[in-house]
């Protein structure tokens, strides 16, 4: 499951996800992007991947990569807090399908990472 964090911030978007992530969960954190992104131009995104597991089957993996693709030019810089091999190999994969600044952070530094993701 994913939540929504930084609800104050207008200018940077905040998801942590927790466990598997399910093609459900996935298609509702794209339509949560889609109405924030209306309202923002080019905001920051953080991604908490700190409790983060994985997908649950591969339709969800495909979702996954249907929201970076689509959104590849929407966002300004994202942050990719979590740590471990997997989730630095998946970071620079990533990094290939946007053009927003890339940046992975350790779970200590949560508030560098909201930092760096809303400057403009």
């Amino acid at each position: 499951m994913f939540t929504e964090t930084l609800t104050a911030h207008d200018d940077t978007i905040g998801l942590a996800c927790e466990g598997k992530l399910s093609e459900s969960d996935l298609k509702r954190m794209h339509a949560l992007l889609h109405e924030r992104l209306q309202e923002t131009s080019k905001p920051g995104l953080v991604l908490d991947l700190t409790r983060f597991e994985g997908y649950d089957g591969p339709s969800a993996l495909l979702e996954d990569l249907k929201i970076d693709t689509a959104h590849r030019n929407d966002f300004r810089r994202v942050a990719v807090v979590g740590e471990g091999a997997l989730l630095e190999w998946g970071t620079r994969f990533a990094d290939v399908l946007t053009t927003a600044e890339l940046r992975q952070f350790d779970p200590a530094e949560m508030k560098a990472a909201i930092a760096w993701a809303s400057e403009r």
